[in-house]
């Protein structure tokens, strides 16, 4: 896993880090995140498997409608490029606050990568210690 800073060219697109080209495919969909200011990009299988799960939640819960909508309903399709680049909509990009020309963080996280603008990651305050004990939660040690 890494962070990889790249620059959004004229026509929305960037590069995807090399390492992770093989691992997400030709075809990749990319969509909201969970967390204000990212977005998810996903290889076909991952996503669809996401929206499979979707399919299997309470349609009468608010909450769920709202978030099938966000996720899955504007996810766009991607293909990668010839040279490894992929075009984000300008949709998606004014959900991060980004626009051509602005350098963006990718984050390999393993089944996914996520992406923010990087005036928005270089802004948060990243206050460790509020999630000190959460590495026993998960049975991570070292940290």
């Amino acid at each position: 896993m890494a962070r990889n800073d790249k620059k959004i060219d004229a026509k929305g697109r960037f590069f995807i880090p090399t390492k992770v080209r093989e691992k997400l495919g030709e075809e990749v969909f990319v969509t909201n995140s969970l967390d204000k200011g990212y977005l998810c990009i996903y290889s076909r299988a991952r996503f669809e498997g996401i929206a499979a799960e979707f399919k299997e939640l309470n349609k009468l819960n608010p909450k769920i409608r709202i978030l099938e909508r966000m996720i899955i309903s504007e996810a766009a399709e991607v293909t990668v490029d010839s040279q490894g680049r992929i075009a984000i909509s300008s949709e998606l990009l004014e959900r991060i606050s980004a626009k051509p020309g602005d350098e963006i963080c990718v984050f390999d996280q393993a089944d996914k990568l996520e992406v923010c603008a990087k005036s928005f990651y270089d802004n948060q305050d990243f206050d460790l210690s509020a999630i000190a004990g959460l590495e026993t939660e998960f049975n991570v040690s070292g940290l």
